[in-house]
């Protein structure tokens, strides 16, 4: 399944904008709105009118996030941003940078975990890592509920419908991109293929060798929240969110995907497997 997940992917990666359109398109069509960025400042600038200024925002793990510093532009715009992945909440905190991509924190021992959350909580607290987690939790769990806006990135998008895969165990993207009243992704065009046949693939390529038999969440997003409830009639905004915002972003991938030998680097699916090796 890898080897036919990396033709899908070398045929996608020629195609990028065809595909960009395509999804923007679908998710315009189910309600959505979507944005195609060239540059790494038109998508801070297009996220940036979305946003505002004065919001609670709650931020699920983004690679491309990282790549262009939204969640700092975010913060410089007046904005309370939390990360809610676990490590990436702990590496905000620390005022540090990511070390791996699937395990962001994974050089941050539990000792140094506890005296940072001790200073948070104002609680002596101790090295043990449920009791840590716990206190993540409890830190975080009311944020998602109060939160203005919720963001995520994407493993994996459909172009077809516009479909976007996230896959966790945390927890945390379903209920950053579920409880507020609006969602905003970030993706990077390389993670566009054609069908939700080549997503379905990808995604599981993208767990397995992520070192997971299967993960504990697999969102499906393909637009705002809606119901039918009430005599069959759609109606948009139920207990989801009422918006949903895509950002596709080429920032010098369309550029890449020319080059014979470099374009190997969008073919990555940020699985984190080479941690395994």
């Amino acid at each position: 399944m890898a080897e036919e997940v990396r033709e899908i992917k070398e045929k996608a990666i020629g195609e990028m904008e065809k595909l960009a359109q395509q999804a923007c398109e679908a998710i315009e069509e189910n309600k959505g709105k979507a944005y195609i960025a060239k540059t790494a400042n038109d998508a801070l600038n297009i996220i940036g009118r979305l946003v505002g200024t004065g919001k609670l925002i709650v931020k699920g793990k983004s690679m491309t996030g990282e790549e262009i510093e939204l969640r700092e532009h975010l913060e410089e715009l007046g904005n309370e941003v939390y990360e809610t992945d676990l490590g990436e909440f702990i590496i905000q905190k620390l005022g540090s940078r990511p070390m791996h991509i699937l395990s962001p924190a994974i050089h941050v021992p539990k000792e140094d975990v506890a005296q940072l959350f001790s200073k948070i909580t104002g609680q002596e607290l101790s090295p043990d890592i449920e009791t840590l987690v716990a206190t993540a939790r409890k830190l975080l769990r009311e944020k998602y509920f109060q939160a203005d806006i919720g963001m995520s990135g994407a493993n994996v998008v459909t172009a077809e419908t516009g479909t976007l895969f996230l896959i966790e165990n945390e927890g945390n993207i379903r209920l950053a991109t579920g409880a507020p009243p609006v969602h905003i992704a970030l993706v990077g065009m390389e993670k566009l293929v054609p069908t939700l046949s080549d997503a379905n693939k990808v995604a599981e390529v993208t767990w397995r060798y992520a070192n997971y038999t299967i993960p504990s969440y697999v969102s499906l997003v393909s637009g705002p929240s809606k119901t039918g409830d009430i005599e069959k009639v759609t109606t948009y905004g139920a207990h989801g969110p009422r918006e949903f915002h895509v950002v596709f972003m080429d920032a010098g991938r369309t550029e890449l995907a020319k080059h014979p030998i470099l374009r190997q680097a969008l073919y990555c699916l940020r699985c984190g497997g080479c941690l395994y090796e």
